[in-house]
């Protein structure tokens, strides 16, 4: 009567190994770098912002802005003034995005681009207006935390902001 053997052959165990590797490989310089974490996270909230802005002007009617302040490293929801929004309403209905959201060092923002109204601005405030027809100020934001960046610019095809590795100068066609 034969023997059964339990156990790994050493294949299984290589193959096991090679495999925990690349994962390693690929998942620890993401854990090294928590400015490159956050940075990445800050700029896809400031993309899902964008959105969420865009529909709610859709949807309500009325034109709102995004502000930047570029100095303090922050950034806000506000409606435009003259269009009859009750602001205690509007803080209650968008929360924490009428307060405002701060960057945290390393993370901040390196300049606002407005190519139809402003140009480049890198210190200050500005911003972007949202309007009830679903159009956005077509915008480039720049956000880096010393080491990495990202290019979040508007896509005058669908109004989404897209977010792109790097600092990329963004021509829109005139």
């Amino acid at each position: 009567m034969g023997r059964n053997r339990a156990g790994f052959t050493l294949l299984e165990v290589t193959l096991v190994l090679l495999i925990f590797s690349v994962m390693l490989a690929l998942l620890l310089p993401r854990l090294r770098d928590p400015g490159r974490v956050e940075l990445e996270a800050q700029s896809k909230r400031l993309a899902q912002t964008f959105r969420w802005l865009r529909s709610e002007a859709v949807m309500n009617g009325v034109s709102y802005q995004l502000n930047f302040d570029l100095d303090q490293q922050r950034y806000w929801v506000s409606p435009v003034e003259g269009e009859g929004t009750d602001l205690a309403e509007f803080a209650h209905e968008v929360g924490s995005l009428a307060r405002g959201t701060q960057l945290q060092s390393p993370v901040g923002m390196v300049d606002v681009v407005l190519p139809t109204l402003a140009g480049k601005v890198a210190q200050g405030q500005i911003y972007t207006m949202f309007y009830p027809d679903g159009t956005v100020d077509m915008t480039v934001i720049h956000m880096a935390n010393g080491r990495d960046a990202y290019t979040l610019y508007l896509n005058p095809m669908n109004g989404r902001l897209k977010v792109v590795p790097g600092y990329h100068e963004v021509e829109y066609a005139g």
